[in-house]
């Protein structure tokens, strides 16, 4: 799971990076399709990752990366008035930091939520 995850988090650019190792390892030649077509466009692959990165960042996910130890219960409370979670299922996904807190919010709302948890002691990244 936290392999997908971290794939999940990849840039475009990045995935075709990792499709090529993938490929040179199982064998696979440029024309096998591995490469999504990026091979033949060259000079348009900033391009077409720049727009494709534009298209998806309409969603952001919000992310405990960490926190003070000193700042627990602060940050469990927060994440309770944001999730509507239970004390139980808040302490929980405190301790599993790092972790997802909120998917698919807009930036504004990303940013809003991370200046409160980051004000309680959390250290919170957006993707």
């Amino acid at each position: 799971h936290q392999l997908a995850e971290e794939i999940a988090q990849l840039s475009m650019r990045e995935v075709v990076m990792l499709m090529e190792r993938i490929g040179g390892h199982f064998g696979f030649e440029g024309g096998d399709g591995l490469d999504g077509g990026y091979e033949e466009e060259k000079g348009g692959t900033e391009e077409a990752a720049g727009e494709e990165a534009k298209e998806e960042q309409t969603a952001f996910d919000l992310k405990l990366a960490g926190f003070d130890a000193k700042s627990k219960i602060k940050v469990i409370k927060e994440i309770r008035g944001i999730t509507n979670l239970g004390l139980k299922e808040a302490k929980e996904l405190v301790e599993g930091a790092p972790t997802v807190i909120k998917k698919g919010i807009k930036k504004e709302e990303a940013e809003e939520l991370k200046a409160k948890l980051e004000a309680v002691g959390a250290t919170i990244e957006i993707a």
